[in-house]
């Protein structure tokens, strides 16, 4: 068995070299400014949301993003002491955008805290909670570390209810994975109650410096046993019809509680419909998708549902939805956290 996956998993790397995008010509570039003195803004940190691609504006403003994969992007402008902005961009081929970006000077709502025991009461088991959550259930919660978690201010709107909020991008270390991830918490809101997380991050990766060519390569393997766990891993095989030969099993339910065993989905036509000339598909369905992965190593967390939120979502060919919020997910994937997350278009991109 440990062979055979093995062997997935070097399949797997091969099939992704294979459909890595050899010629791009896209470019985004543009100038970013302070919205109240017009003077150019210098050092922004600007990057794609959820990826690896990045870039900073020079002294006079400017700055220059290109070979980007494309698709439907949010590209965020960041920098302490301004408010974040973030703006959604549809790229193409051989795409030529221009922005012209106005930062606002930030008015901060929490008072810099240094020392430790002036945290409010409660903040500490607060701070348990939240990295729980924020981590997700995932062996490499273990190797993640919150270098600034002091950063963090927890509220509770109502009993039940934490919210965790920063006025600076949390800093995470991945060992297992190997990335330094950049996360601005857009929303983060918890309710005991119900056992619901309702998130938003905008997530940059950065891969972790290191010599060791061991070290390198473990971080590649466990990259790609992550990436054959994910949601997008999935909608691709499903787009290319062999998601039963990658170990899912998947049926119609009319309710994740749903006691019976559904309708189960035998070939992907069944669900999707294909767009060759934009190497798209079109995922439709009633109700819920039932999702079994048998490839997922920690018991009991082996089953996801999927809910379209659209009457059909349009997915890539890299696995990823087109649509704004197009999917609700329930289960072992809603739970996967930033430990388990990967840069999208993982496996595709330069950086890989």
């Amino acid at each position: 068995m440990k062979k055979f996956f093995h062997l997935i998993i070097a399949l797997i790397s091969i099939f992704l070299v294979r459909i890595y995008p050899q010629s791009l010509n896209n470019s985004i570039m543009g100038i970013v400014s302070d919205q109240t003195t017009n003077e150019p803004l210098p050092n922004v940190n600007i990057y794609i949301s959820n990826t690896a691609w990045g870039t900073s504006s020079k002294t006079d403003g400017t700055f220059t993003l290109s070979s980007i994969i494309p698709g439907n992007h949010e590209i965020v402008f960041s920098i302490i002491g301004y408010d974040t902005k973030s703006q959604v961009i549809n790229l193409e081929d051989t795409s030529k955008i221009f922005l012209q970006i106005e930062l606002s000077p930030k008015i901060y709502k929490f008072a810099e805290i240094t020392v430790t025991t002036n945290r409010p009461d409660g903040w500490f088991d607060d701070l348990v909670v939240f990295k729980k959550k924020f981590f997700g259930y995932s062996p490499n919660s273990f190797d993640c570390k919150i270098v600034n978690e002091y950063d963090i201010n927890f509220l509770h709107s109502q009993e039940t209810i934490l919210i965790a909020e920063s006025d600076y991008p949390i800093e995470v270390f991945n060992y297992a994975l190997g990335y330094h991830i950049k996360c601005e918490i857009k929303k983060f809101e918890y309710d005991w109650a119900s056992n619901k997380l309702d998130f938003n991050y905008h997530l940059f990766f950065r891969e972790l410096d290191t010599s060791d060519t061991y070290l390198k390569e473990e971080w590649k393997s466990n990259r790609l046993t992550k990436y054959i766990e994910t949601l997008p891993f999935f909608l691709r095989s499903l787009a290319e019809e062999n998601f039963r030969d990658e170990g899912f099993e998947v049926s119609l339910v009319h309710n994740p509680g749903y006691p019976g065993p559904g309708l189960e989905i035998l070939s992907a036509s069944k669900i999707i419909s294909k767009d060759t000339l934009n190497k798209t598909c079109k995922l439709s369905f009633q109700n819920y998708l039932k999702v079994i992965h048998g490839n997922i190593r920690i018991e009991g967390l082996s089953t996801s549902w999927i809910k379209l939120n659209y009457p059909f979502i349009t997915i890539d060919k890299y696995g990823y939805p087109l649509e704004e919020n197009a999917l609700t997910i329930l289960g072992y994937w809603s739970k996967t956290g930033v430990a388990g997350f990967l840069p999208k278009y993982y496996g595709f991109d330069e950086t890989d």
